[in-house]
């Protein structure tokens, strides 16, 4: 039975809408204490939440996780960390002008100012891969691979544990993650659905309000109270009621302005990534770019490039394509305000902005000339063994948990928050899946050696 969900919660006959006084509100979750640090005049509690991202040891280990190419191929391309610092950076420019346009207008609550918004955003934005296993985006595929070996329809996705990580493991002591404001929480929901609300609507089982926000799943299973919270002190327009499993509300605005830095920072820099990697050629790598480029800009280029100063040329064009990809989303934002605020855009900023098309070839083209390539594609397939390989070994533990070998495994997944023996199946298995998917891909390979004895 198709049932439909929601597009808005009606109140008498005005549907409602989300407002810019509440979206910002820097309630947090999880403090169970009065926070005994003295007020800082110009440190804003959003500054706090930035500080603690950027000190936890989730963020850290992303230092060691494979963006897109081999670590160690060259010191050039990038890893987890140095992409996630750059969208937190494109993420700032977002959040700032957006704030300058809404405080032009008086949008803006008194106590907030535009540079609120770029902390916000930027925020969001670092912590945004923070939950991505080893071994790039075919990580999480071969998690699930190995867990349909032992029968298991468990899926796994990395916005998702992301949250868990924010809002739940961060924080070993108190089990209520990094404690961050709701603001903040929101702009990093980019899926704020669980996974049986966004499996219901990809089976057609539920006609959902906008399918943009339940294309993944965000919300894990022991998260809906943290992403309730959110939701409620934001004003986050829910789609389901307020019981059961299958939930979902909409989109922060903000949120749109996480993923367009995102997008903006991998299509742009995959391509320049790949000219360094000296996997794309040269003439190749002005094409893709030259829509992004005034003519004076690409005059400019292309006297770099009958100099010879290929690496300059591409550096030069990569800075433009980026500034103007950041102007055109906002723009973009400036024209959907209302729809964003009604929880009703059913595409990125990126998708109804005037730079579409560019920037769908940057990313098709990636797919086809640098994401297949030799080096791309051992990654992925050594994902495949070693994390297949290492959830063998321990679902040992998560099936057998009282049997000598568990014994020992339990030993390698000490910590605050270990499940008893008695505990369900499950809370030992998500904690085996929280342990394997905070791995570097330098440990979860180390620890594949040791196990299987190969040095």
């Amino acid at each position: 039975m198709l049932v439909s969900a929601p597009h808005a919660l009606i109140i008498g006959n005005v549907p409602q809408k989300m407002n810019w006084e509440q979206l910002l509100s820097d309630a947090r979750w999880g403090s169970s204490h009065q926070s005994t640090a003295a007020p800082q005049k110009h440190r804003s509690n959003y500054d706090r939440d930035y500080g603690r991202i950027l000190f936890s040891s989730a963020f850290r280990r992303l230092q060691d996780k494979t963006q897109v190419f081999p670590l160690g191929r060259n010191d050039y391309v990038r890893t987890r960390l140095t992409h996630s610092l750059e969208v937190a950076h494109v993420g700032s420019s977002l959040g700032m002008l957006v704030g300058e346009w809404l405080a032009g207008k008086d949008a803006l609550p008194a106590h907030i100012i535009p540079s609120d918004l770029a902390t916000i955003v930027s925020t969001a934005c670092l912590a945004h891969d923070i939950g991505n296993p080893p071994f790039g985006h075919s990580g999480e595929d071969a998690i699930e691979t190995a867990l349909s070996r032992h029968g298991l329809s468990h899926p796994f996705e990395g916005n998702a544990q992301g949250f868990r990580i924010l809002t739940r493991t961060g924080d070993p002591m108190e089990g209520k993650g990094l404690k961050l404001t709701a603001a903040v929480l929101g702009a990093f929901m980019k899926y704020p659905c669980t996974q049986s609300y966004s499996l219901k609507a990809k089976q057609n089982m539920l006609a959902p309000a906008n399918r943009l926000e339940c294309k993944k799943f965000g919300i894990g299973g022991q998260e809906t109270e943290a992403a309730a919270f959110v939701a409620a002190s934001l004003g986050l327009i829910p789609r389901t009621e307020a019981e059961g499993n299958d939930l979902c509300w909409c989109r922060h605005p903000l949120a749109f302005l996480m993923e367009a830095a995102d997008d903006i920072c991998y299509r742009i820099a995959d391509i320049e990534d790949g000219f360094f990697s000296r996997i794309l050629r040269f003439d190749h790598v002005m094409e893709l770019f030259h829509p992004f480029l005034t003519p004076s800009q690409r005059e400019y280029a292309e006297d770099l490039a009958v100099r010879k100063e290929e690496d300059s040329c591409v550096h030069y064009m990569r800075a433009l394509a980026i500034g103007r990809s950041i102007r055109t989303v906002v723009e973009s934002f400036k024209v959907h305000e209302d729809r964003l605020l009604g929880g009703c855009l059913e595409k990125s900023l990126i998708d109804v902005s005037e730079l579409a098309a560019p920037l769908d070839r940057l990313y098709q083209d990636a797919i086809r000339d640098v994401y297949q390539t030799q080096d791309v594609i051992q990654v992925e397939a050594m994902g495949y063994k070693v994390l297949g390989e290492l959830i063998d070994f321990f679902m040992e533990w998560v099936d057998n948990p009282g049997s000598g070998q568990s014994r020992k495994v339990a030993i390698l997944l000490q910590g605050t928050l270990l499940p008893a023996d008695e505990e369900s199946r499950e809370k030992r298995l998500v904690h085996m899946l929280d342990y394997i998917s905070g791995m570097t891909d330098s440990f979860a390979l180390e620890t594949y050696r040791k196990l299987t004895g190969i040095r």
